[in-house]
């Protein structure tokens, strides 16, 4: 049977070379394709709809991870130390600097470095708390219609095996190029929520150094830095499903045709693009604050001149 196989191979090769050159090129792309939305569906299952311990199987808190809560414990360790030689040199400072902020310095401090302290000693439990707010959302998003599986998705009909194989035998090199776009789209996502849990195991680990940045005027700019980044790493997922919930329930074509691929390509598009939406309103709130602070100095200064007007005219009168 392979022997007659061979022989329509190469007659077809020999007389139609066009098309069984097309023919080659669409198997070998429908063959990445399966395999590909195989491999990344698993990895979407695990990362797309919670955020829990990648490492084992199971929906063990990603703070419960044995090996981030030692590195995170370590750096506590650190910063308290830190903290000691911190209140060492504000006390000194307070003793031998005649200044009226040295003098002032170490009172201001003290409420800020017991803050520190519970914050750096209590980072696993306030970082868990968030991230379980994150899944609370995740879940009433997969929860406002029906289950989000690997199969309703909006990308699902157009690379199902089903719809593929079809291609394939029909030799359409337009659509499985666009389904290896779908692929190329799909991969992009993968690696962003690969890229999200790392980034979050850094934050976590990283935790007890943001606490210390809060206490010195200088250094707090990188603690709010460090914030906007965590908050930002952890719901970004909870508005993909919502984006998502959103995309299936208002899908239109589910055939597996052109118009569904080029409606999961604009899926893509949209929660790829959530994270850099994210990061420029908290950017813009941040310059927002500034500008209104900048605001208040300038009315301040503005107005000081005028009070120091009026108060000798008070002293002369009296």
């Amino acid at each position: 049977m392979s022997l007659v196989n061979d022989i329509t191979g190469v007659g077809q090769a020999l007389t139609d070379p066009i098309g069984f050159l097309l023919q080659g090129i669409t198997g070998l792309m429908g063959h990445l394709i399966s395999v590909a939305r195989v491999d990344m569906m698993g990895v979407l299952d695990r990362f797309l709809f919670r955020t829990v311990d990648p490492t084992v199987s199971g929906n063990r808190p990603i703070t419960a991870n044995p090996n981030l809560a030692s590195l995170n414990l370590g750096l506590t360790l650190a910063v308290d130390v830190l903290i000691g030689l911190v209140v060492l040199f504000t006390s000194l400072r307070s003793i031998f600097e005649r200044s009226m902020r040295a003098k002032y310095d170490l009172k201001v401090i003290l409420p800020r470095i017991l803050l520190a302290i519970a914050l750096a000693h209590g980072s696993l439990l306030l970082m868990q708390m968030a991230v379980d707010l994150n899944n609370a959302m995740d879940s009433v998003a997969l929860s406002l219609g029906g289950p989000l599986t690997g199969d309703n998705l909006p990308w699902s009909p157009s690379l199902s095996p089903g719809t593929i194989a079809g291609l394939v035998t029909g030799q359409d090199l337009f659509q499985v190029l666009m389904a290896l776009a779908l692929v190329a789209a799909m991969a992009i996502l993968v690696l962003s929520y690969v890229i999200r849990t790392a980034l979050l195991n850094v934050l976590i680990v990283t935790a007890p150094l943001a606490a210390l940045l809060s206490v010195i005027p200088d250094t707090r700019s990188h603690a709010r830095t460090w914030l906007r980044l965590f908050l930002g790493t952890v719901f970004m997922q909870a508005v993909q499903l919502i984006v998502l919930r959103v995309a299936v329930t208002t899908e239109f074509d589910s055939s597996g045709g052109l118009i569904s691929t080029v409606y999961a390509l604009a899926t893509f598009w949209l929660l790829l693009k959530v994270p850099g939406a994210m990061n420029t309103s908290t950017h813009l709130e941040s310059k927002a604050h500034t500008m209104l602070h900048g605001l208040e100095r300038s009315a301040k200064h503005a107005l000081l001149p005028a009070h120091h007007a009026r108060a000798p005219a008070r002293h002369k009168a009296s």
